[in-house]
């Protein structure tokens, strides 16, 4: 159940977005047919979730109900390497649920680029941008209501990403704040890999997406820190 939870979402979103709006689509979406286009944001939003969820409710309750990091901590382990183990964790499960939704998208005929072996990469960078994020929120939250806020600002985020439809539809001001938010880079190039469409743009992308990543994984760690050591 747990290998086959992933496929579910993104099977329903393939039909519902990539054949159901996609046949709506006529022109090219992006230079790439819609299904194309909208099946490396499919991709992006499954992992990327996967990651937040992980480290929101998932580290939450090994915190706070299951006493796991209390257990953890009791031994030689540093706060710094609990955190950093829980951000490796939701990558790894991040990273299972790419390796099984890209044979779906393949099938679905969503892959246009063999570019695609290299989906992982950035879905990993965002996934650890996400996990560090969220671990952070995470080791400040004192409530497991106080999430309501931060997920809904998460999913709100993912809709100015470019997972559903081109950022540059956008008016110019939104289009600036949508890039901003390093969660667009990783799905940018996780799209680029799936059609096989690079330019000098993408490399940019990936030096931000890991130096903010970077920056947020040592908060994350400070910020647990802080939380479990007295």
């Amino acid at each position: 159940m747990e290998l086959a939870a992933p496929l579910i979402e993104p099977v329903f979103m393939i039909f519902a977005f990539g054949w159901g709006v996609g046949s709506l689509v006529a022109s090219r979406v992006a230079g790439v047919p819609y299904l194309a286009f909208v099946g490396a944001g499919v991709l992006s939003f499954a992992v990327i979730s996967r990651a937040m969820f992980e480290t929101t409710y998932g580290s939450y309750f090994r915190m706070v109900y299951q006493s796991t990091f209390d257990a953890i901590l009791a031994t030689p382990v540093e706060a710094e390497s609990l955190a950093f183990a829980e951000i490796c964790w939701a990558m790894t499960k991040a990273l299972v649920d790419v390796l099984l939704i890209l044979p779906v998208l393949f099938l679905f005929g969503a892959i246009e680029s063999a570019w695609a072996l290299f989906a992982p990469l950035p879905l990993l960078a965002g996934s650890l941008f996400v996990a560090a994020t969220s671990l952070g929120v995470t080791a400040h939250v004192r409530d497991i209501d106080s999430y309501n806020l931060y997920i809904s600002l998460f999913f709100s985020a993912l809709f100015l990403c470019g997972v559903w439809y081109p950022i540059d539809v956008m008016p110019a001001w939104l289009q600036a704040i949508a890039w901003a938010i390093p969660l667009t880079s990783a799905i940018d190039l996780a799209r680029a890999t799936l059609i096989g469409q690079f330019t000098p743009r993408h490399a940019l992308e990936a030096i931000y997406l890991i130096v903010i990543s970077l920056a947020l994984t040592e908060w994350a760690m400070r910020s647990l820190r802080r939380r479990m050591v007295v």
